[in-house]
């Protein structure tokens, strides 16, 4: 069970849509939920010049979540350090909890340089991140799951980070994508001993493989998550070493950048 859940709360888009389904969650585990409001100061000025911004915020978010009769706590936090960035902060409240709510990058054409805040926090919070969309139109999530397998230490950290939304959800399936036959037969087997897994864990799962032709990985999985009314894609998030630093895969990339469903992300 979920006993701690964060929401990163700010003024952008589809906030309301995530506090909501971060409230929803909250009542079905019975969890605390706790509201992250960060101030982080670009430049020298005075924090009465930032202050401002959070009072209708933090007002919808004690109003909400006292109406819901969830157990909640307000946290403000206004970063004093110049140049700190948002995620480094986000990151370091997420140590304390089971899962992070955080919103997709709002405006499409600039999603592709606007995942280092996502980036950071998937690295470096060692926590399953739930990453909502932006047009702020789904209210509640986890009843129709769809797991983006493929078999390995990724996936398996994913379905295991996500076990307590696996056992409440009405629909589990895991869906490979296979660019072969021979892939076609590992996967299924991995699929196989997975399912038995999660039967152990009082988890009703289904599986499916589907050929990857010649779209992409993502390409293939979304339409399939629409057809199959999922509302929430559990997902490991592959990432590679350079010699800077790790960086998220290009599926991940894109499965943040084109999702229009709650993407559950570990790693």
């Amino acid at each position: 069970m979920l006993k701690d859940i964060l929401v990163h709360m700010d003024r952008g888009v589809g906030c309301t849509a995530r506090l909501m389904a971060a409230i929803a969650l909250a009542r079905q585990h019975n969890a605390r939920l706790k509201g992250l409001y960060v101030i982080t100061h670009p430049h020298y000025a005075s924090s009465s010049d930032y202050l401002a911004d959070f009072s209708q915020v933090r007002e919808f978010f004690i109003n909400a979540t006292s109406k819901a009769g969830v157990l909640a706590e307000w946290q403000l936090v206004d970063w004093g350090v110049v140049g700190t960035p948002v995620q480094s902060i986000v990151t370091s409240y997420a140590y304390h909890s089971d899962l992070i709510l955080v919103g997709q990058p709002a405006y499409l054409h600039k999603r592709a340089k606007s995942l280092e805040y996502h980036e950071h926090l998937l690295l470096a919070s060692g926590r399953p991140v739930v990453v909502f969309p932006a047009q702020g139109e789904i209210f509640k999530f986890g009843e129709r799951i769809m797991v983006a397998w493929k078999g390995g230490r990724e996936s398996t950290r994913a379905v295991h980070d996500a076990l307590p939304l696996l056992q409440t959800a009405e629909q589990v399936t895991l869906v490979a994508i296979t660019d072969n036959r021979a892939e076609q037969l590992r996967e299924e087997q991995s699929l196989a001993a997975m399912l038995d897994h999660l039967h152990r864990h009082e988890v009703q799962a289904s599986s499916a493989t589907i050929p990857l032709g010649r779209t992409s990985i993502a390409g293939a999985l979304l339409p399939h998550a629409l057809q199959e009314k999922t509302d929430l894609l559990v997902m490991g998030a592959f990432a590679y070493k350079s010699n800077r630093a790790p960086f998220l895969s290009p599926l991940t990339r894109e499965l943040l950048i084109q999702a229009n469903i709650p993407l559950l992300i570990s790693h």
